[in-house]
């Protein structure tokens, strides 16, 4: 008897997004009778372990009791008494063999940082080193990335940040995407080509982000992280390629003012390998996150803004806030995938794995290229939905996404998608038309605190707004991330609810990922993440895919070279962590009172870039 895909699919777990201020549980429309959140389902004996809050440069020492709660759910087994006579000597040999090896070994340092500078990893892992928490090294290398790479991201931007920490099984998104400021409106901007380039400019949040990361997971004090930092501006580095080309491209653009003179000194723009020294960012980050908000910076920010034509003012930078969210997630078979709730467009990927996995669900041996044209499909499907997202403190229907990202919806999709597979025509859906193409600085950290990072931070388009201030802030164009009327002419779709708004954070394709197992913490983690916009979004999917449905090995990842040209340009950092000796804390519980977990695993963290286009 054959099976339907709704039928089988009714057997997985559907996704859930709990607010912290409001819980909100989306059930799958195809069977609302079998939802159950994750969150419950992984551990229903004991209520959420809540952070602590904790002063920056806290010392509390790790409390091996904490872990009392991973051995109750990790060693629960009905044996006959035999068996646990067996299992207790088989245990005591391990378990002296284990402790010796960890007292008499040296520990081995687990390299766990990826950036896109080397200069950037070698600091955060040098922080790792120096028993710093593995947001102290994602801080540091972001912080970093906005001073080498400062046509993509800075402290004049904005992101978002993922931590997962494995000890108490808690996922946390700190949002600190830039908003809209208060005076400006739609009629402003309403004719494009002569929008002064001060109105671009939103609220930059990344300062302010990275701070409230710290407060809650920080180890070093902030000013030994941000100092870090502050040494790479103050001493120089090296024009990377990436920069290298931005600059290029700026030579064939009217530009004035101190971009030009940073970047295009006399006439003579900056090479690859040419030396840059910005000693002023370096005062900025010293300065501290109060004089940003609080202080001259932001009056210096205001001054220059209002000079080039906008309305972002001092009480804009005042007042503005962090979001400590909770993340978007969903199970496939033993894995739970986790992204940032709108106004990120994590529901996206969402969206596309449910409508993938249903296909695999009801077909077998599928050949790798129908796999691409899937992919390509359910993507152009996801991203139609993403036309339906913004700020839901601005619009309470965003958060209403149950359809978006039902499983039931895959099912469904099966017979028009196995049409398309046999069909050369293109898929009629319509893609809402999107202002920019975000570049993204990007760092992940797996660290031996059981932490790990992923931040994705941005100024929006190359080198931002254009503006920078006395002090060398590259101010972001935020702006461009809304939608209003005549933005883009040849492209008359709309998102309504992306609209532009006072104090609104607009639409963002800055997205951080992770995987972690589905039940408590013994399993395999991955950390994500993928240069911003609609279109990379193809690299993440292509990559869980693998994963999750095909059951490819780390580093035989499916190939791009089936997807059409707009969404095969690969270009992604992922790291990946295995617990080869989490298993044995089925059995041995005394294993977790003598080091903490990622000690006695030796789990190891591997870097490893997706398979080119095929020739």
């Amino acid at each position: 008897m054959s099976v339907s895909a709704e039928t089988k699919l009714s057997k997985h777990l559907t996704c859930s997004y709990k607010s912290f201020g409001s819980s909100i549980e989306l059930a799958d429309v195809s069977s609302p009778d079998g939802f159950t959140s994750s969150h419950d389902d992984r551990d229903q004996s004991q209520d959420p372990v809540q952070l602590k809050e904790l002063p920056s440069g806290s010392q509390e020492p790790f409390e091996p009791t904490k872990l009392k709660e991973m051995d109750e759910q990790c060693c629960a087994l009905d044996t006959p008494v035999q068996v646990y006579a067996v299992s207790f000597i088989f245990a005591i040999g391990v378990t002296v063999a284990l402790v010796t090896e960890i007292y008499l070994t040296p520990l081995a340092f687990i390299k766990g940082v990826v950036s896109d500078h080397e200069r950037c990893t070698a600091l955060g892992e040098k922080v790792l080193q120096d028993r710093g928490s593995s947001v102290d090294a994602a801080i540091v290398a972001a912080l970093c990335l906005g001073i080498v790479h400062p046509h993509v991201s800075g402290v004049g931007g904005g992101g978002v940040m993922l931590v997962h920490d494995s000890r108490r099984n808690q996922t946390k998104v700190i949002n600190f995407q830039g908003s809209a400021p208060q005076a400006l409106t739609e009629d402003m901007v309403q004719n494009a080509s002569d929008v002064k380039a001060g109105l671009f400019v939103g609220v930059p949040g990344m300062l302010l982000g990275l701070h409230r990361a710290h407060r809650l997971y920080g180890s070093l004090s902030w000013d030994d992280v941000v100092s870090r930092a502050a040494d790479v501006a103050r001493e120089g580095f090296n024009v990377s390629q990436s920069l290298a080309a931005a600059i290029s491209q700026l030579e064939t653009e009217k530009i004035e003012g101190r971009l030009r003179d940073i970047f295009i000194p006399d006439g003579q723009a900056l090479k690859l390998g040419s030396y840059l020294r910005m000693p002023g960012l370096a005062e900025v980050l010293e300065a501290g996150f109060w004089n940003f908000y609080h202080g001259p910076i932001s009056e210096e920010m205001e001054k220059e803004v209002i000079a080039k034509g906008g309305v972002l003012t001092r009480e804009d930078i005042r007042d503005y806030s962090v979001e400590v969210q909770q993340p978007l997630e969903c199970r496939y078979n033993e894995h739970i995938i986790q992204v940032p709730p709108p106004p990120s467009a994590g529901v996206a990927l969402i969206a596309a794995l449910n409508i993938l996995e249903s296909l695999f669900v009801v077909e077998n041996n599928v050949a790798e290229n129908q796999t691409s044209r899937w992919i390509e499909e359910a993507l152009t499907r996801a991203l139609t939905m993403v036309g339906e997202l913004g700020d839901p403190n601005y619009n309470s229907s965003v958060t209403d996404f149950s359809a978006m990202i039902s499983k039931g919806q895959g099912a469904g999709l099966q017979q028009r998608m196995k049409d398309f597979q046999q069909s050369s025509h293109a898929s009629n859906s319509t893609i809402h038309r999107f202002p920019t193409e975000q570049l993204t600085g990007q760092v992940i950290v797996m660290g031996p605190d059981d932490l790990m990072v992923s931040v994705a931070s941005s100024l929006s388009r190359p080198f931002g707004s254009r503006i920078v201030t006395e002090s060398g802030i590259i101010l972001n164009s935020l702006i461009l991330d809304f939608f209003w009327p005549n933005q883009m002419r040849e492209h008359p779709q709309s998102n309504q609810k992306n609209s532009l708004e006072p104090g609104k954070r607009p639409l963002t394709f800055l997205m951080p990922a992770m995987m972690v197992p589905t039940w408590n913490k013994c399993g395999s983690y991955m950390a994500l993440s993928s240069s911003g916009g609609p279109n990379r979004l193809s690299e993440v999917t292509q990559m869980l895919v693998g994963l999750l449905f095909l059951h490819k090995e780390k580093n035989d990842t499916l190939s791009t070279g089936g997807l059409p040209p707009q969404l095969s340009n690969c270009k992604y950092d992922i790291l990946f962590k295995s617990h080869p000796r989490l298993v044995l804390l089925r059995v041995i519980v005394v294993l977790s009172w003598f080091s903490p977990i990622s000690h006695v695993s030796r789990g190891e963290c591997v870097a490893f870039p997706c398979n080119g286009p095929s020739s």
